[in-house]
């Protein structure tokens, strides 16, 4: 998984060590303001900009987190910011497609992003959900495994964006495949659910 990737000690220090100029909730609000001015670049059809503010905001939302354990100011509250900050990035992410082309469609386009929010935000939620009710003590997001953790289902989002002036019918293409990836990574987030509260009960 790309998060794990990511997340190896070694890389883990040297992005902390480098970036530590800033605070790492200083890091997660750059990544929601950047955010704010993609979306704003894709609204104005500067699409090819807007791709590079969202992938600078989730370059941001990388640091925060390394930043945080690097130089050991890792905090409830922090943790709590981060995750409210990617869930507005995740919406203005969606949000920008309606201002994409697309082809013409008997589904309508504004029904597949409304699903594609939806099961995008509940993942998240209900594993935090999970955790806050005791169903399934899961405070690192590592008991209830997922398909599609944040970064995986972030690619496909910017990948919809860059060939979208190029190709707009294999944008729309991978659209659909983002909705089927979320939904069943909703789909297993409450199956495990279920499955793992089994240990706790």
């Amino acid at each position: 998984m790309f998060k794990e990737f990511v997340e190896t000690p070694r890389l883990e220090r040297v992005i902390g060590r480098t970036f530590k100029f800033l605070s790492p909730n200083t890091w997660t609000t750059l990544s929601l303001l950047i955010s704010f001015l993609a979306f704003g670049a894709v609204y104005m059809q500067h699409i090819y900009i807007g791709l590079a503010l969202f992938a600078l905001s989730a370059f941001c939302d990388l640091i925060d987190g390394k930043v945080a354990r690097h130089t050991n100011r890792s905090t409830t509250l922090g943790a709590f910011w981060d995750g409210v900050v990617d869930r507005f990035v995740d919406m203005l992410f969606i949000l920008s497609f309606f201002y994409i082309d697309f082809p013409e469609s008997a589904f309508p386009l504004s029904i597949l992003l409304f699903l594609l929010l939806f099961t995008t935000l509940l993942p998240p939620f209900i594993v935090a959900y999970a955790n806050h009710r005791g169903a399934v003590p899961d405070p690192t997001e590592k008991v209830i495994w997922r398909f599609a953790f944040r970064m995986e289902y972030v690619i496909p989002f910017v990948l919809i964006l860059a060939i979208n002036p190029i190709s707009p019918k294999a944008s729309y293409y991978l659209l659909w495949a983002s909705l089927v990836l979320m939904t069943a990574t909703t789909i297993q987030s409450i199956i495990l659910t279920f499955i793992k509260s089994k240990q706790y009960s």
